[in-house]
């Protein structure tokens, strides 16, 4: 079994992965198969040494959840970190107004935003009863830009919500999922938060933006969870393939793969705290651990500003 780098929280003792396994992707799965495959990618990256794993009721209406509470199960709660998210909560009969599902498979649950007090208490209950583990240990506050006026909902009554939560002991850390940097300072702002999910504008084909987001954090001892570093399969489009070409010289230069100057971008900055990926495939888990796993001089970096590829 492979232990992998950790990283302390700056005001808790918790640490981190620096290589973290999101559940996301699986809603691409489909049936008994897909279940299947989520559970070997599951054994896999706990083989290869990642403790901490991401997920949410939104992500297949309830099976993303279901499917790592499963594989998780058996395993001593105190040997990783578990995150689920609020603010999009299920609803079984279809009573309230839906969200566009965005992925292919799904259980057969309404998914419905819902930032009241009510609201962010019950998703978060009921997260721990799909997932069958009685605790998690971070709660992010996401669905801000699939939800009609999630934004000022979230900002006035879920974020407050969610704090009495790890107030009353439910959840040891929250935070605040954010795919813009304008959304992460607007929370960074107004409330005392643990840990920024950062899935959006912090990668290394895009963080023009980013740099005050993450003064903002290293300045409140605010760790950030740098998530999606291929952009969710973005990375891989037709419209970044210059960017791609150029940082493959580089790369070449200095004898690294393209996938470790991916993965290991985020990991330069002092709040990072971990890397957060998904797959659908079990056989990316090692080459991704591998990728973690290189050395990178520090020249490369410099190489990379150089090619106009890192801007800060």
């Amino acid at each position: 079994m492979t232990s992998l780098p950790k990283r302390k929280h700056p005001r808790h003792d918790t640490w981190f992965t620096e290589l973290s396994l999101g559940a996301a992707s699986w809603s691409g799965l489909g049936g008994a198969e897909g279940d299947a495959i989520a559970a070997q990618i599951i054994a896999d990256a706990w083989e290869a040494g990642i403790r901490y794993f991401d997920t949410a009721p939104y992500y297949g209406s309830g099976l993303c959840e279901r499917r790592l509470g499963s594989g998780l199960a058996w395993k001593a709660q105190a040997d990783f970190l578990l995150s689920t998210k609020v603010g999009v909560n299920l609803d079984p009969f279809g009573r309230g107004k839906p969200v566009t599902r965005h992925y292919r498979h799904y259980a057969d649950f309404t998914p419905v935003c819902d930032y009241s007090d009510d609201g962010i208490r019950q998703s978060f209950e009921t997260s721990l009863h799909r997932m069958g583990i009685p605790s998690a240990d971070i709660a992010y506050m996401h669905g801000l830009s699939i939800c009609d006026g999630g934004m000022e909902a979230a900002l006035e009554t879920g974020m407050p919500a969610l704090l009495r939560l790890r107030d009353a002991g439910h959840v040891r850390m929250v935070g605040v999922g954010a795919n813009t940097p304008a959304i992460a300072m607007a929370f960074l702002e107004r409330y005392d938060l643990d840990l920024l999910l950062f899935a959006g504008g912090f990668s290394l084909m895009d963080h023009k933006g980013a740099g005050t987001v993450i003064a903002a954090c290293e300045q409140r001892n605010i760790g950030i969870i740098a998530a999606s570093p291929f952009a969710s399969g973005r990375y891989f489009s037709e419209e970044n393939m210059a960017f791609r070409a150029k940082l493959q010289c580089v790369c070449s230069d200095f004898g690294i793969s393209e996938n470790a100057a991916v993965i290991q971008f985020a990991l330069r900055y002092r709040p990072v705290l971990s890397v957060l990926w998904s797959t659908k495939n079990p056989d990316n888990v090692a080459r991704t651990v591998a990728s973690l796993q290189e050395v990178i001089p520090d020249g490369f970096w410099n190489a990379v500003r150089d090619a106009e590829l890192l801007h800060f």
